[in-house]
């Protein structure tokens, strides 16, 4: 495969991640729950997939689908050790996100550590992206992005449930005087936030040659930096998946137009850029953004 080819193959790979991860965050903050365990729930999710891919992979590549079902799942149930503590308890949002993160990597680098799973401190989801064309720029990943990005346009502008998620996160007592269960509301958005980061989490095992490596790299943190860029639209995050993920791939793969070695410090360098780029947009729209009114506050039924 040649270098243009393996920079957009890598691309369209960080853009389903990206995009899926970003949604994430988006459903649970328009209900009104900061969820900065994003990274938290990829790192379970590639964990997950990684696993189900040592069981599942010799029955067939296209058995990965089930895998990314499976990691899904188990993502949405960890999330509700967010939902718990945050909506139950009422806790301080960011400090469980941080407190979530950490068990996270904890629980990657153990299972990497097992040498009955694990050889070199990598488990091999025995996968390979399904993809259309040759290259594999078109792939499975891509289309479930556009999909989840399409659904999610539709559910938040035209339709009922869409309406009553992001009123939850404007004014929730509002929602609750018109007789609607803003607890099951949050609830119900920090699952699909651990579902949907779950997912984009086993998909970025593909990025690392189909390997799970302990953690996803910081890609959660892009997707929040991606939310927040996309100020809490879908529209908007999509077109911030797109710059991010080519950044990302670029920084990976630009060696390879330079004739730099990989092993070259430059080049690890380069890999910093993204992150350095989120920060600066984060810091450049913190000034414009349209957080929503109730986002990390937690619901208090008497203070109405």
């Amino acid at each position: 495969m040649g270098a243009i080819e393996q920079l957009f193959a890598n691309a369209s790979v960080l853009f389903a991640v990206l995009l899926i991860a970003a949604m994430a965050g988006l459903y649970s903050e328009r209900a009104g729950i900061v969820n900065i365990a994003i990274d938290g729930m990829m790192i379970i999710g590639a964990l997950t997939y990684a696993l189900l891919g040592k069981m599942l992979s010799q029955y067939g590549n296209g058995m990965q689908l089930i895998a990314l079902l499976g990691a899904g799942l188990v993502g949405g149930l960890f999330a509700l050790l967010h939902g718990f503590a945050t909506i139950t308890l009422k806790s301080q949002q960011i400090i469980s996100g941080v407190a979530i993160n950490l068990l996270a990597t904890g629980l990657g680098l153990f299972f990497v550590s097992i040498p009955s799973l694990a050889v070199g401190n990598m488990i091999k989801t025995g996968f390979t992206i399904i993809g259309i064309d040759n290259a594999k720029i078109i792939n499975i990943f891509v289309i479930i992005a556009v999909i989840l990005a399409i659904f999610t346009f539709v559910f938040f502008y035209f339709t009922k449930a869409g309406t009553r998620f992001a009123a939850c996160g404007e004014n929730p007592h509002a929602i609750d005087a018109a007789g609607i269960s803003v607890v099951k509301i949050r609830y119900t958005a920090v699952i699909i936030s651990g579902v949907l980061a779950s997912i984009a989490g086993a998909m970025f095992t593909h990025f690392l040659s189909n390997q799970f490596r302990g953690d996803v790299q910081g890609q959660g943190y892009i997707a929040l930096a991606i939310m927040i860029f996309g100020q809490w639209r879908i529209q908007y995050i999509t077109l911030g998946a797109v710059l991010f993920s080519f950044l990302i791939a670029l920084a990976s793969s630009l060696w390879r137009f330079a004739g730099w070695n990989i092993a070259d410090p430059s080049n690890q360098l380069l890999k910093i850029l993204p992150f350095v780029f989120a920060l600066v947009t984060m810091v450049a729209f913190s000034k414009y953004s349209k957080v929503p009114k109730a986002s990390g506050i937690p619901f208090d039924k008497g203070a109405r």
